[in-house]
């Protein structure tokens, strides 16, 4: 009986030291370089992506858009291709529409295994498009840290 309960608190300890290597957070550069295909764009941007229970959060922001801001999705997809929107985000506007910010509260998302399970391998991406450039002007991967 003691060997059970030894070989089930080994168990745990093992899973809770894999859980814990996986990080649940990314820090997103946004550029129109990472574009497919690239853009040349002053524009750029940041955000953290972070899972917390079964939501994903978007925070950061982004300027000098070459026009005014279209949209905002984060997408399914490895780096250097493009993939369908899974999110929309909700940016809080500048004055002239060419810059934002993501507030966490209003960029919340239910998360489905398969949507953490492309988290945790890198294969979502970023997008923030203006009218220049609909299909979007600057993209970032979101790389787990």
């Amino acid at each position: 009986m003691k060997s059970k309960k030894l070989l089930l608190l080994t168990c745990f300890a093992l899973i809770s030291v894999i859980a814990m290597g996986q990080s649940n957070k990314a820090t997103v550069l946004l550029n129109g370089v990472e574009r497919v295909p690239n853009v040349h764009t002053p524009a750029t941007g940041t955000a953290e992506v972070w899972i917390e229970s079964d939501s994903l959060y978007v925070k950061g922001e982004f300027s000098d858009l070459l026009n005014r801001y279209f949209s905002s999705n984060i997408h399914f997809g490895k780096k250097g291709e493009t993939g369908n929107p899974i999110y929309k985000l909700q940016p809080d506007l500048s004055e002239n529409y060419r810059s934002g910010t993501f507030d966490p509260e209003k960029n919340k998302f239910p998360l489905s295994d398969a949507t953490r399970e492309a988290f945790n391998n890198g294969m979502l991406y970023m997008i923030v498009a203006s009218y220049d450039h609909r299909r979007g002007e600057i993209r970032g991967q979101i790389n787990p840290n």
